[in-house]
């Protein structure tokens, strides 16, 4: 196992370069089971980046290129992404409370299992992407667009509804 510290945070089992402060990331990086809790990964360029089992919780990915990434099982929860680029991304079983997703690209992406308890999704767009057994529980999601979406199974209870009622 690799460690470096990038800007604080412990960086482990990268396989490739990175560029985070001067660290280069490569499209497709892997970074499995990394901890980046509460690291500044804004602007960075994860393009198809494997992220499957990271800590990202309280991250902050402000501008980050997360198209295509794998963050299956990830631990976003808190973080930072908003107007985030997530198309097609894969963030089933991912955990995704009290995170800023509001104007983030989530259309396309798989959203099985995904866990948006808290989560902010105002203006979010989640164009026909799969949200089926999604805690979506106090969800904040006036004005996102979910046209086409599957909510099978998923929990609404408390969420903010597009025109402003709270689902039983």
């Amino acid at each position: 196992m690799i460690q470096k510290s990038v800007s604080g945070c412990g960086l482990w089992g990268y396989r490739r370069g990175m560029e985070v402060y001067g660290y280069k990331i490569e499209p497709g990086a892997d970074l499995r089971d990394a901890n980046l809790e509460r690291a500044n990964l804004s602007g960075a360029n994860l393009y198809a980046a494997d992220l499957s089992g990271a800590d990202l919780s309280g991250a902050n990915l402000f501008g980050a290129n997360l198209f295509g990434a794998n963050l299956e099982r990830a631990s976003l929860s808190g973080a930072n992404l908003f107007n985030l680029n997530l198309f097609n991304a894969n963030l089933m079983s991912a955990d995704l409370s009290n995170a800023d997703l509001r104007g983030a690209d989530l259309s396309h992406a798989n959203l099985f299992n995904l866990n948006l308890s808290g989560a902010d999704l105002r203006g979010a767009n989640l164009f026909n992407f799969n949200l089926f057994n999604a805690d979506l529980a106090g969800v904040v999601n006036a004005d996102m667009s979910y046209w086409g979406a599957n909510l099978s199974g998923a929990n609404l209870s408390g969420a903010e509804m597009p025109d402003g009622t709270i689902h039983d």
